[in-house]
């Protein structure tokens, strides 16, 4: 079969198809030009991110990273061990407070040492710790420790001390609401 039958058979004429055939490849061309211009931008960029601006490659790069990831895991550790101490450091700190000032010598309203007296309890986040109780009068001072242990004192307390101690023990724990009655009799 030779082309004169094949145009007879799709019934074309010859300068029909080729000028049809060379429309297709212009366009062909064309299509096959911008491509290229693709083509190099693409290239151009891939360089460019291959080789770096100062010219160092990708490779490089890659690795100079992962051994920076490498240092950081290092320092990570070492922050961890250094966060481990300072968190037994605080839990052995005493951080819960309780103090309570009160007159120490007011019998009967009339004979008084001022109000200089106070009780003071520090106490860890084991509740251990100590009271101190300042007992102050006209003829001076007297200070006075006791221990405590699991929030309990092998020692009995004295009032003020109780308060003193509940506070610390409660310390950083919202007050509980007192009913209005409760309120309305202590007034």
């Amino acid at each position: 079969m030779d082309s004169s039958s094949i145009l007879q058979f799709f019934n074309v004429k010859l300068d029909a198809f080729i000028v049809f055939v060379s429309v297709i490849f212009v366009v062909m061309l064309i299509t096959l030009f911008f491509l290229l211009l693709d083509y190099m931008k693409m290239r151009k960029r891939y360089v460019e991110f291959m080789t770096g601006e100062s010219g160092k490659s990708l490779e490089y790069t890659i690795y100079k990273r992962f051994r920076e990831i490498d240092d950081l895991k290092v320092g990570q550790k070492d922050n961890d061990d250094q966060i481990a101490i300072i968190y037994n450091q605080v839990r052995k700190s005493y951080n819960k407070i309780g103090i309570h000032r009160y007159d120490a010598f007011s019998i009967e309203k009339n004979v008084t040492g001022g109000t200089l007296s106070f009780v003071l309890a520090l106490l860890n986040s084991e509740d251990n710790g100590f009271i101190i109780n300042t007992i102050h009068n006209r003829a001076g001072c007297h200070v006075y420790m006791k221990e405590i242990k699991n929030g309990g004192c092998e020692v009995p307390l004295s009032e003020e001390e109780g308060i003193a101690l509940g506070m610390a023990l409660n310390y950083g724990k919202e007050p509980e609401k007192i009913p209005e009655e409760a309120a309305e009799k202590e007034n």
